[in-house]
């Protein structure tokens, strides 16, 4: 009897009624009766398996038989394989389909779907069928007419009770982000640039510390302990820093969940690039800490490090020139020197030392299993410089 779907949004109180955002409102009757096929949108490419599936329980074929038969069109007339004549059109396309395991099977689907999507081409009954989309509907609420409340995102699909039931439901919560650990070691610095006359000597040197961080999780920097008057720029830590995160391998992001502010009720989920930034620092008694240079590496793809400190050019960090790029999450476990750089007054880059690092990836799970500690720490501590 009802041909409106109302499809409504409102914001839940903890206390009190819940309030309308907005609402829109679909008339079925129109789109049933609509000569577009306006009941389920044709998909682009016809699929048995995987997040596309079909979910039309007729078949392209079944469809293209039935506007066929409706239009008092001659065909369709399927053959030799990926060809499909209807009316006096003839439309090609692929003439196989592959199932979960690989295997391929001769299919006319692809070719019936093909005429489908072109079905605006057959002449006297031919019109554009609506195509797989998703539609974006204003919300709005009758207390404020005319002004736009947000938008719903969503599909409708109609289809009659009598046709074998569509697939099963596709699950489409949010991915739940990996747990893993970033295991970074310092062992040394070098050719670090010396900042610090000293009063009786007059010689030049560095109280070199190293700090890192992953992008997103700046509060949680770590610093490595100070190695005192460097004087060639060489340091020696043998640090660790340890980094857990949440990780979305198929958005290649780092999945950061912390309340926006003191009064926030929930939590917010920020989705940033996984990157992990090294610096080195001139550590002084009296005054602010002298910022000496930095890298940020992808970890997604990042330089390989060079085999020695000699080798370790400014260029790697700059891509100009072409240095193999790895990835954390493949490789697992990399070890190297590479460059660190600051902008001179010329605001060009300059290199302002090397630092020599070991990263090693593993899962939460693994993580638990072979524990190590912080900085020089029990258990698997590393030995004092």
């Amino acid at each position: 009897m009802e041909s409106m779907l109302t499809v409504a949004v409102y914001d839940w109180d903890l206390v009190g009624t819940d309030d309308l955002i907005g609402e829109t409102k679909i008339d079925l009757e129109n789109r049933f009766y609509s000569k577009h096929r306006a009941t389920c949108g044709i998909a682009q490419t016809y699929s048995i398996h995987g997040y596309n599936i079909w979910r039309d329980p007729m078949k392209p074929s079944q469809i293209l038989t039935r506007l066929c038969k409706e239009g008092k069109v001659d065909g369709p007339h399927f053959g030799p394989p990926g060809r499909v004549k209807v009316s006096n059109r003839v439309f090609t396309g692929p003439s196989e389909i592959e199932d979960e395991n690989g295997q391929r099977k001769p299919t006319e689907e692809h070719v019936a779907l093909c005429a489908l999507r072109h079905w605006e081409d057959i002449p006297r009954v031919g019109c554009r069928l609506v195509p797989e989309h998703v539609e974006t509907r204003p919300l709005l609420n009758p207390d404020k007419p005319g002004i736009e409340q947000g938008r719903l995102e969503l599909w409708v699909d109609m289809f009659p009770m009598d046709t074998p039931a569509p697939g099963t439901p596709l699950d489409i919560s949010p991915r739940k982000p990996k747990k893993y650990e970033l295991r970074v070691i310092v062992w040394n610095t070098d050719e670090v640039v010396l900042e610090d006359d000293d009063f009786f000597t007059g010689e030049k040197s560095s109280d070199i510390f190293v700090r890192g961080w992953l992008k997103g999780q700046q509060e949680d920097k770590q610093d490595t302990d100070v190695h005192y008057h460097s004087l060639t720029g060489e340091g020696n830590f043998n640090w660790r820093y340890l980094f857990p995160f949440d990780y979305l391998a198929a958005e290649e992001k780092i999945v950061i969940s912390k309340k926006e502010s003191m009064f926030s009720w929930d939590e917010t989920e920020y989705k940033i690039p996984a990157r992990l930034t090294l610096q080195i620092w001139d550590a002084d008694h009296f005054s602010a800490d002298d910022f000496l240079g930095a890298i940020e590496l992808d970890l997604n793809r990042f330089p390989r490090g060079a085999k020695t400190a000699k080798q370790c050019t400014m260029e790697m960090a700059t891509g100009e020139v072409d240095v193999p790029l790895v990835s954390i999450f493949k490789q697992k476990r990399v070890k190297g020197w590479w460059p660190l750089l600051a902008r001179n007054e010329n605001d060009e880059f300059e290199l302002t030392g090397k630092v020599e690092a070991e990263l090693h990836l593993l899962t939460a799970e693994e993580a638990e299993k072979n524990p190590v500690g912080l900085a020089r720490n029990e258990p698997d501590p590393l030995e004092k410089p």
